[in-house]
């Protein structure tokens, strides 16, 4: 169920708040959270960012932590966090001097894994998230994948691909 959009005058920004459920919803194009989601990307739109939200799936780190593990000054992570926080993509808690820092929820994870599916797609013949292990079928959606090896020179050694779907010998 999606919650009611939080007005907060001190920040003249609207919020929305998620609630977990497993409710798909289809939105269409007159949607009122749409200028708000493009807010949301934009808050996205910076590498260092999204490398932050990727560290911060594997649980709560303190800034320096944080600037560490990315080889960033500690300065340059906090503005990024101040950001997100105002965004609410991130949480912060503070223990004595330390201020830890967590995902607000799912849905921003899932954000940034679309993300880079979408740019695998861009530049993979096949994409890493298609892949398969083994040599068998394996259903995805309505579409049966196999791995199969090219033969071609400009193509990766093997790849998976839509069984329905031929190789390209150009």
């Amino acid at each position: 169920m999606l919650g009611a959009s939080l007005y907060n005058p001190r920040m003249s920004t609207y919020y929305i708040h998620m609630f977990e459920d497993m409710n798909i919803y289809e939105y269409g194009e007159n949607n009122a959270y749409i200028e708000l989601a493009a807010s949301v990307f934009s808050l996205l739109s910076d590498p260092t960012r999204l490398r932050i939200i990727l560290l911060l799936k594997n649980g709560e780190f303190p800034v320096g932590e944080i600037a560490h593990r990315l080889g960033k000054r500690q300065a340059v992570i906090s503005q990024h966090l101040a950001k997100m926080r105002l965004g609410k993509l991130v949480l912060a808690r503070q223990e004595g001097t330390y201020v830890y820092y967590r995902l607000s929820d799912e849905h921003v994870s899932a954000l940034v894994d679309q993300a880079i599916y979408q740019s695998e797609h861009i530049v993979d013949v096949v994409p890493a998230h298609h892949s398969i292990e083994s040599s068998h079928l394996q259903g995805v959606g309505n579409t049966q994948y196999v791995s199969v090896s090219s033969g071609d020179a400009n193509q990766p050694a093997s790849a998976t691909v839509p069984v329905n779907e031929e190789l390209s010998h150009e």
